[in-house]
């Protein structure tokens, strides 16, 4: 939300492997930060769908953005960054970094459902079912599930 002022040196860490930490290191990137991804996925963005995710890894890699796969935060001081490798358990020490995003605290938003609630409805004569994040911050996958059982009962 350009709230903070970032450090040239960031590290980005991502806790879901999806577009999220993905996103916000190309976005940093762009703006000419020195960024690194640290996921705790095999990969970044494992669980977006594979073309997706290549392509966006493609363009990480042209930035200039470094990777470091199964790792999760430990801790920070003034300019070094403590990871844990998950797999092994041994520190990952990140040196020479100014600023750490996290990629965590997804929220649900009911916005839309909570406008639409009440005597609205009544008067549109329809019925609202929620799904998606508007229920709980989750991937498009479920979403669309949720979607299909809805219309299924419809």
């Amino acid at each position: 939300r350009g709230e903070v002022e970032l450090g040239r040196r960031v590290l980005v860490a991502d806790w879901r492997c999806d577009w999220i930490g993905i996103g916000i290191a190309e976005l940093l990137a762009t703006e000419r930060h020195e960024v690194t991804l640290a996921s705790t996925g095999h990969v970044a963005g494992e669980t977006l769908p594979r073309y997706v995710r290549d392509h966006s890894l493609g363009v990480l890699h042209r930035l200039g953005v470094n990777l470091i796969p199964l790792t999760r935060f430990y801790g920070a001081d003034a300019d070094t960054v403590y990871l844990q490798h998950m797999a092994s358990g041994d520190p990952v020490i990140v040196e020479g970094i100014d600023s750490v995003v996290f990629c965590q605290g997804h929220v649900a938003n009911d916005e839309l459902g909570v406008s639409l609630s009440g005597d609205q409805v009544g008067e549109l004569d329809i019925e609202i079912h929620a799904l998606g994040d508007c229920v709980a911050p989750r991937t498009v996958e479920e979403a669309v599930l949720e979607g299909l059982e809805v219309a299924s009962r419809v």
